[in-house]
């Protein structure tokens, strides 16, 4: 189906689409996405760099279909390309000098660990799988796939790589820390259950090009989440600034 503006108009008018967009909820990423494309039109992404990623994208479609097909422009095309470009080197200038700070600040709980986990519900049962893991008379991922009954025992218990900070409940990332690597914990109740754990690996956090990038993209979408806030609650919001060039 072949989209245009002219489709929009003859089928929905403003009324209607104020209406389902308060309906559907869509008005606080309808803001996120205005303030996304106030910012690619702000940084200005060189010719020669849209003119490279236009002949990947185009490198096996039409451009002329793929435009028609989608309603889009010229111009609705440069931003799809522009837009993930010129938010990284925006949230690369405003918020680059303080990436250093906030890695350090959260480094604990950006360790990604990996570890095994056997969950059942009788007392008896976890002391008994205990005594046979340390016995050395079954490994962990038969145990936790013949007696598990949580869903890790389709991994045959084995949980990660995931940082350690996002395990729940917190206490079980407490546990982790003060195993060693291939070290079994003896039974502990956590709520309705009794949990075997074995600490697999833990990867300390680095601030590669990877943990960087990543620690950007979080503070963009901090950043852009409170300004969408602060645009819905009626409060003015400074503009943006960019230095080109830097």
């Amino acid at each position: 189906m072949t989209m245009s503006r002219s489709h929009i108009q003859n089928h929905l008018s403003i009324e209607s689409m104020e209406e389902l967009v308060l309906r559907l909820e869509l008005l606080p990423k309808l803001l996120r996405r205005q303030e996304e494309e106030k910012i690619t039109k702000l940084v200005a992404i060189e010719s020669e760099w849209i003119d490279s990623k236009s002949k990947d994208l185009f490198a096996d479609k039409d451009e002329n279909e793929f435009l028609k097909t989608r309603g889009w422009t010229k111009q609705d095309l440069e931003m799809h390309i522009c837009l993930p470009e010129a938010l990284r080197r925006f949230a690369k200038q405003r918020f680059g000098p303080g990436v250093e700070e906030s890695f350090l600040a959260s480094q604990g709980s950006r360790d990604e660990v990996i570890y095994s986990l056997l969950r059942v519900k009788d007392a008896g049962l976890a002391r008994e799988l205990w005594i046979r893991l340390e016995e050395g008379e079954v490994t962990f991922a038969e145990a936790a796939q013949n007696y598990s009954e949580g869903a890790e025992s389709d991994r045959k218990g084995v949980i990660g790589p995931m940082p350690i900070g996002l395990l729940r409940p917190p206490e079980l990332a407490d546990c982790l820390r003060a195993l060693q690597p291939g070290e079994l914990m003896p039974p502990r109740v956590f709520g309705e259950w009794y949990i075997l754990l074995r600490l697999e690996k833990l990867l300390p956090a680095r601030l590669d090009t990877s943990m960087r990038e990543r620690l950007l993209q979080e503070k963009l979408d901090t950043f852009l989440k409170e300004r969408v806030g602060n645009l819905l609650a009626g409060k003015k919001v400074e503009d943006f600034y960019y230095e080109r060039g830097s």
